[in-house]
C-alpha cells in the first residue's frame, strides 16, 4: 500500500500489547469490523462500503470518549491477511490535523497460548507532529487496552450479547418508508449522516447510510443493558419494503429480562416504519 500522496513529511509511531488469549482470536476480533460497537464502546456503527477477497472499504461512526466529546466519522481502505494474522490500512480523507493515516496491526502467537499485539501507524499533519503522535498514542492505548480486555474475557463478545431480529413487508417506496422512519426519530439540524438527540428523555445518537440504513445508539443504556443498539435495513421488494429491524445489546446482569425487552422493541421498531 503507498503511503502517502503529498510532500508532507512522514511521521510514525509504535505501539504493543501482550494478550493473554490465542492470536486468531484476537486477529478476528479486531477485523470483524461488523461486531466492533461490541469491541469498542465509542463505536456506534460500522458499515462495509466495498469488498473484494481481502480488500475492503469500511466506514466507522464513532462517539469520541474523553471530555472533547462529539463525533467522528471515517472511512479506511484494509488489506486482510488471515494466515500471517496481519491487516493494512490506509485512513481515506482527513481529519482534523492529521491530513493521511495508515499502518499495520499484527498478532503474533506466543509460545504459552497467548499474543503480542503490534501496531504500527505512519502519519501525515499540518500540526506539530508530537502533538498529533501524542493523541494517536493515547488513543491507540485505549484501543489496544480494550482489545485486551475484551478477548480475555471472551464472554463480553459472545454470551452476554443478545440480538434480536424481525422484518416485515410494507407497501410504498424505501423513500416513504425512510421518511417515516426518520420522522420518529430526534430531529437534527442540516443533513448530517449522525446527530445527536433525545428519545423518551434518554440522550441518543442517529446514523444514516445511504438512504437503506438507519441506526439509534442509546447513549445511557436501559437497566440491565452495558449497550443497546436499534438498526433499521430497508430493501425494495416486489409489493413493497422490506424492512429488518433489529437491536444489538449486551448484557450485564439480568438476560432474560433484556431480552424480553429487546424483543418488545424490535416489534415497536417495526410498528414505527408502518405508522401513517
Amino acid at each position: 500500500m503507498s503511503t502517502s500522496t503529498t510532500d508532507r513529511e512522514i511521521h510514525r509511531t509504535r505501539a504493543g500489547i501482550d494478550i493473554d488469549a490465542p492470536a486468531d482470536l484476537v486477529y478476528r476480533a479486531l477485523t470483524n469490523v461488523a461486531d466492533w460497537p461490541l469491541l469498542y464502546p465509542w463505536i456506534a456503527h460500522t458499515e462495509v462500503v466495498t469488498q473484494d477477497g481481502h480488500d475492503d472499504e469500511v466506514k466507522f461512526w464513532a462517539v469520541r470518549p474523553g471530555p472533547e466529546g462529539g463525533l467522528r466519522i471515517w472511512t479506511s481502505r484494509r488489506t486482510l491477511d488471515p494466515v500471517a494474522l496481519r491487516m493494512d490500512f490506509v485512513q481515506q480523507g482527513s481529519v482534523g490535523p492529521i491530513k493521511e493515516l495508515g499502518g499495520t496491526w499484527d498478532f503474533l502467537s506466543r509460545p504459552d497460548g497467548g499474543c503480542q499485539v503490534v501496531s504500527g501507524h505512519w502519519f501525515t499533519t499540518d500540526a506539530d507532529p508530537e502533538d498529533t503522535a501524542g493523541e494517536l498514542d493515547r488513543h491507540g492505548g485505549l484501543q489496544m487496552r480494550t482489545l485486551k480486555s475484551k478477548t480475555e474475557r471472551p464472554g463480553s463478545l459472545t454470551g452476554d450479547v443478545i440480538r434480536v431480529e424481525d422484518s416485515t413487508v410494507l407497501p410504498g417506496s424505501p423513500a416513504s418508508v425512510y421518511a417515516r422512519l426518520l420522522a420518529a426519530l430526534p430531529r437534527r439540524d442540516g443533513a448530517e449522516s449522525a446527530w445527536f438527540g433525545s428519545q423518551d428523555g434518554i440522550p441518543t445518537v442517529q446514523i444514516e447510510h445511504a438512504g437503506h440504513t438507519l441506526v439509534q445508539k442509546l447513549l445511557t443504556p436501559p437497566s440491565p443493558a452495558e449497550l443497546y443498539r436499534r438498526r433499521w435495513r430497508l430493501t425494495e421488494v416486489t409489493g413493497g419494503v422490506r424492512v429488518t429491524a433489529d437491536v444489538l445489546a449486551v448484557a450485564s446482569t439480568g438476560r432474560d429480562r433484556l431480552l424480553e425487552l429487546a424483543t418488545t422493541d424490535v416489534r415497536s421498531a417495526l410498528a414505527s416504519a408502518g405508522q401513517r
